[in-house]
């Protein structure tokens, strides 16, 4: 979907919003479509934070949705900490999303990566060409025909399911990897023996409930919390060439940083 309506407060629209209906060929659930506009709205800056979304009827009129596909998405969207509700007022960009993202160097995310790998065994692989879904197709910037790799596969720990990855790299770029070095090194490893110089990521860390497909890969209840791990890196020329999602066992996965003093002497 690329419709989506003007950054107004939602009971003073700016301009009439048209119907955005949804791609009847999409693998994705309505409610998700939805979910994914709403937040490309926070990520984007077109919602600021503190700033009030539509009402749960104007985005029915404009997205052309029932009443209980909106809620879903907007409490999926306040779960995560994207929204806030405000009991009689309405539904708010949530005012944290104002902060400044913490930095990581590059080298210290691959560091990282590459300690877990080799403290852990890949399970389960499982890899196949496929069109991309509406939140993988904007995080890479791919036009409405290209299609990706999407590999997942369970991180064992001590013969224990930990995480459940799953990698999206755009067809062109997988062609140059090696399938049966996917059990074997990180996908950022690989990118770079296919020739290609990561320079940047953004990452994301919260938290959501495992879903039917996450509870039985890693031999959970459904419902269980888990942390999520949502990346995108980028190469040299500032192309999007991985989207990772990692979905870890809260029982059984901790993220553990160190944090030194300040140069700021103000902070």
């Amino acid at each position: 979907m690329t419709a989506r309506l003007s950054a107004e407060a939602a009971h003073k629209p700016r301009r009439r919003a048209g119907r955005a209906p949804f791609s009847a060929s999409s693998p994705s659930p309505r409610y998700h479509q939805l979910y994914v506009s709403l937040r490309s709205w926070v990520q984007d800056g077109t919602y600021r934070p503190g700033q009030q979304i539509p009402t749960e009827p104007q985005l029915c009129k404009a997205f052309d949705v029932s009443r209980i596909t909106v809620r879903k998405a907007i409490t999926d969207l306040v779960r995560e900490g994207w929204l806030v509700k405000y009991q009689g007022k309405g539904t708010f960009v949530e005012s944290s999303r104002a902060r400044p993202a913490a930095s990581l160097d590059m080298a210290q995310m691959r560091s990282q990566i590459a300690d877990l790998a080799a403290i852990t065994e890949v399970r389960d692989l499982r890899i196949e060409a496929v069109d991309p879904d509406e939140e993988t197709q904007a995080a890479l910037n791919l036009d409405g025909s290209a299609r990706v790799q999407r590999a997942t596969h369970i991180r064992m720990l001590r013969g224990v399911p930990l995480g459940l990855i799953t990698t999206w790299v755009p067809l062109d770029i997988a062609a140059g990897l090696e399938p049966r070095d996917m059990s074997r090194y990180p996908m950022f490893e690989l990118l770079g023996r296919a020739g290609l110089t990561l320079v940047d990521a953004e990452q994301w860390i919260g938290a959501t409930l495992a879903g039917v497909e996450a509870a039985r890969r890693l031999a959970i209840d459904v419902g269980a919390p888990l942390l999520r791990i949502s990346r995108v890196v980028h190469a040299e020329g500032g192309r999007a060439v991985e989207r990772v999602l990692a979905l870890y066992r809260a029982d059984a996965y901790q993220y553990r940083m160190h944090l030194g003093p300040s140069s700021d002497a103000s902070a």
